[in-house]
């Protein structure tokens, strides 16, 4: 066969594939389905979690503690530890990024690009962010993680499970995109030591919370992951999430601004969300669900229709650190309860602290303030900051350790001296005793 009809071939090949996959993308998202028909389904999801993205209060879970496949939600660890390099000097958002032959390979695949990269460092930090967060690039994702890494793809799956463990999260990272192994293994992005088809395990809880940081460090994401498209270069970003305005599943009062979906054949259709409600910022998180724009939309709309936000004015407070005594104020004048409609907003405050060894820097985190509501149905966490620096205790031991020492050295020479003599008078004794 010539060369050309071998290549048009495998053109047509890729076109089809092309179809079928994007075929099967509508099906599952249903977005054949009328906006009446969407309300008339019912919440559909194996795991699903919904908090408010400040204080960590839960109003919804279901399985939330459950590990399983997240597909590309993995990425919003990828994203919060490529944006506090950022912030820590390390990288820069105009810094060109390397993308090895491997990587550039997988972006030109239909099934597990989602952005076209031709040669090494043609984007920056900034452009690669986009393409991870908005086109859920996997590439764009394991190039910035490897920048983060010192240019190791290991390295940086290992900073992963590390922030997961200083989080106290119950989670396990084998990837920085979210990819399976049995898919990073045809491009060499295996971690060795793990299975050929190991993927990254995380519950819905840990990956709200995960959302919660990069909120924190990074509040201004949503503009962009509120775009339902944007342009890099000459490429356009398509947001595949379907509830932002334009959308086929956007309403209005959901106010949804972001964040990230996800899909694997393992993982099904996943998607965490952020949005607005009672001038807070909630997460939701739903795993594996076949109605998967449909069932958030009812989520959120459920968890409103039932919760409402009620303040709680908070007050500084005086702590113990290693014999210290301390005064911290909170990091917000009132803490903000959802409390179920038609209940009591009768509440009890507890201070705890959560630093217990100097030095303490002023402005730092050294307890909370937990709020909870007299029925014991939820509780609000609010950071309790020190307003004072406190230097660590020295204990000057060295140079008396010194001194000692010296002594000990003297007194054993003497002693050894005296030791001798005696010994050799006892010997000379023996010696003259007949």
């Amino acid at each position: 066969m010539p060369r050309s009809a071998k290549r048009y071939y495998r053109q047509l090949n890729k076109m089809i594939m092309a179809i079928v996959i994007m075929i099967a993308g509508f099906a599952l998202f249903n977005t054949q389905a009328s906006a009446k028909k969407v309300n008339q389904q019912k919440f559909q999801a194996k795991e699903a979690y919904v908090m408010d993205a400040k204080t960590g209060q839960v109003l919804y879970q279901k399985n939330g503690n459950n590990k399983r496949p997240i597909a590309s939600l993995s990425k919003l660890m990828t994203l919060y530890l490529t944006k506090k390099a950022i912030d820590n000097h390390q990288i820069s958002w105009d810094q060109k990024v390397p993308v090895d032959s491997e990587l550039r390979k997988m972006s030109k695949s239909y099934e597990v690009g989602g952005f076209r990269i031709k040669r090494s460092k043609e984007f920056t930090v900034r452009d690669l962010y986009k393409a991870a967060l908005i086109a859920s690039s996997n590439p764009a994702a394991i190039s910035l993680g490897k920048l983060v890494g010192g240019g190791s793809n290991t390295e940086f799956v290992k900073m992963m499970n590390q922030q997961s463990k200083k989080w106290g999260l119950d989670a396990t990272f084998v990837s920085s995109s979210g990819l399976d192994n049995s898919d990073l293994g045809k491009y060499h992005y295996r971690i060795p030591h793990t299975s050929k088809k190991a993927q990254n395990m995380v519950s819905a809880k840990a990956i709200s919370t995960v959302a919660a940081k990069v909120l924190e460090e990074f509040p201004s994401i949503t503009k962009w992951s509120k775009q339902p498209s944007m342009k890099v270069g000459k490429q356009v970003l398509v947001n595949s999430n379907r509830l932002l305005p334009g959308g086929a599943f956007y309403h209005k009062s959901t106010h949804v601004d972001g964040l990230k979906t996800g899909f694997t054949v393992n993982a099904g259709l996943c998607i965490t969300v952020t949005y607005w409600h009672d001038g807070r910022h909630l997460i939701a998180t739903i795993i594996d669900s076949n109605t998967l724009y449909t069932s958030m939309n009812k989520l959120i709309k459920t968890v409103n229709s039932k919760y409402h936000a009620t303040k709680v004015a908070l007050k500084s407070h005086p702590f113990s650190i290693d014999g210290h005594q301390l005064t911290a104020q909170p990091a917000e004048s009132e803490a903000v309860i959802w409390q179920r409609n038609g209940t009591s907003s009768d509440h009890v405050v507890n201070y705890t602290a959560t630093k217990t060894q100097l030095p303490i820097v002023k402005g730092q985190t050294v307890g909370n303030a937990i709020v909870k509501l007299a029925d014991n149905s939820s509780t609000a966490t609010v950071p309790m900051k020190s307003t004072v620096n406190i230097k660590k205790k020295t204990v000057k031991t060295k140079k008396a350790h010194h001194h000692v020492s010296m002594l000990s050295r003297i007194f054993g020479f003497v002693g050894g001296i005296f030791g001798g003599i005696y010994h050799l008078f006892v010997e000379f004794v023996k010696f003259m005793t007949p």
